[in-house]
This record gives structure tokens, sequence and C-alpha cells, in this order.
């Protein structure tokens, strides 16, 4: 054979080979990008009368999403302050009522040991002659009649105390309910709780909301997840902490860096939305790989294929 070509053959096939060592990484699997979104609610019940956020805007935590016309709440809070009011002003009529039946009950007790005294002085004198029975029937009634206006007097007492409980028990209740409608009202801003982006917005300004009413949801994209599925065969070899090297379609001359940061306990069957290099094997394990997105190249359900070191 002719050396050159002989010569010609040991190059191609080098060249074949180093290319394929260099360049071929051993395949891991594909999935798609996710992130952690939040469902952002109303919290109370209103008419939106200010939505400072489009789909796609970047929103800062601390700063104010949603603002809630709160006039229905806030005439109710008018209304239950002025229950308050009219209780305290009873309690301190009530304070002054049981001051005085407390005087009462000491002027009955005093009146009813005068009559008493009375009672059995008579009673001695009817004995001795020298006191007729008709007055000491007077006296029986007297006597009767302090004991009566006594226990009244004690009974009085009783029921006022028994509505200073009642009052308490109506203030603790009106001051939960002005506690409540105070947080509601303070709850008419709706606060982004995280930096992150919109996603998608679910309301617009004019709508009414209740309590627990999707107003948008946001996420923090400049970390994203890639959740792949290895086969059985492989996962033993994937460790957590493992560098993954990922590729898009889009930018196909490029390589990123991710790192392994949760692998599923628990095998499951090949989802149907993902297709892997070895189609016989049935059972795979989750694994998800974390990447930095500052640029936001990323975006949540893009699709891509990792190569994990090790494997």
């Amino acid at each position: 054979m002719n050396k050159t070509l002989i010569l010609l053959i040991l190059i191609v096939t080098l060249l074949f080979y180093g290319c394929k060592n260099n360049n071929e990484e051993p395949f891991t699997g594909s999935g798609t990008f996710d992130a952690t979104e939040i469902i952002i609610s109303a919290q109370t019940g209103g008419e939106l009368i200010k939505i400072n956020f489009k789909e796609g805007d970047h929103v800062i935590k601390g700063s104010v999403l949603v603002e809630i016309d709160l006039e229905n709440l806030q005439l109710q809070r008018k209304v239950t302050a002025a229950g308050l009011d009219e209780l305290i002003w009873n309690d301190k009529v009530l304070v002054q009522e049981i001051a005085a039946g407390k005087e009462a009950i000491k002027q009955a007790f005093v009146t009813l040991e005068n009559i008493r005294k009375t009672h059995q002085r008579f009673a001695n004198l009817v004995e001795q002659g020298a006191a007729t029975q008709d007055k000491l029937d007077n006296v029986m009634t007297e006597l009767s009649v302090a004991e009566s206006r006594f226990a009244a007097a004690k009974d009085k007492l009783t029921g006022l105390e028994a509505q200073t409980g009642i009052n308490t028990a109506a203030r603790k209740r009106i001051n939960a309910q002005l506690d409540l409608l105070d947080y509601q009202i303070s709850k008419s801003r709706v606060i982004c709780p995280d930096d992150g982006i919109v996603l998608e917005k679910y309301t617009e300004e004019g709508e009414l909301a209740n309590p627990g009413t999707p107003l948008c949801s946001i996420a923090d994209l400049s970390t994203m997840r890639l959740t792949i599925y290895v086969s059985e065969n492989m996962i033993g070899n994937v460790k957590l902490g493992s560098r993954a090297q990922i590729t898009i379609d889009s930018l196909p001359d490029r390589t990123f860096e991710g790192k392994v940061t949760w692998i599923s306990q628990e095998a499951e069957f090949t989802p149907k939305n993902v297709q892997t290099r070895e189609s016989r094997v049935d059972l795979v394990y989750a694994v998800k790989i974390t990447i930095d997105n500052p640029d936001g190249i990323f975006k949540i359900g893009m699709p891509a294929d990792a190569y994990i070191e090790g494997i």
C-alpha cells in the first residue's frame, strides 16, 4: 500500500479518536430548568386601586406591589371603636354604681342590726309584761323589711359585679375585632416578599379581591435548577456537590457549570416528557443541579443536557 495513503489513514484515525475523546463527555441526562415560584395573594378584601408591576418586571423585596381600597373596613373599624367607647363609658358608670351598692349594703346592714337589737329588747319586755305584743309585731315587720332590703342590696351588688365580668369579656372581644381590622387594613398594601421577576399577572386595577385571591407569581431567576433523570446503572456515581457541565440548544458552543444539590432516594419510571439515550432503562432517579443565572440566559421550562463529573 502506498506509504502516503497509510499515513493519511493514520492521521484521520488519530484525529477522529482525539476529537471524540476530547469533545464527547459521558452523557448523564436531559431535563428542564425551573425556579422557586411564589404566588402573591391578597390578604384582605377590597377593590384593587393600584397595581405597581407588569409581567416581566423585576420587583424588589419590601416594595409595594398592590394597593387595596379598604373604605368598608375603615367604616367597620369606626363602628367597632364607637362600641368600645360606649362600653368604656358604661364601665365608668358601673364602677360608680358598685361603689354605691357597697355603701347601700353597709347602711342596710347597720339598719338591720339596729332593728335586730330593738326586736330583742321588745321581746324581753313582752316576756316581762312591760310591752305589748302589738308593739313587738310592728318591730318584727320592720325587721323583715330590713332583712329584705339587705338581701336586695347584696343581690344588686352581685348583679353589678357580674356585669363587670360580662363587660370585661365584651371589651376583650371588641379589642380582638379591632386588632383584626387593623391587621386587615395594614394588609391593604401588598408587600413583595423577595426579589424576583414577575412571571404572571392575574388581576387588573378596578377588580375586587377577596382574602386569598392570587395577584401575581414571582420567581428569583438569578439561580435556577435543572432536573434530570439518571438511569439506575449510573446513579451510583452521582454525588451531592458533584460538578455538572450544562449545555443548551440555543448556545451549543457554550458550556455552563452547575452543582448537584439534590438526589432522589426513590426510583421512578421515566417521565413521558423526558427522552434519554438509554431508552431501554425504565427506572430512573431525579437529580437536581443548581446553576447561577446572572445574565438571565436560562428560562423556566428550557430544556438542557447535563454531564456530571465522575460518570
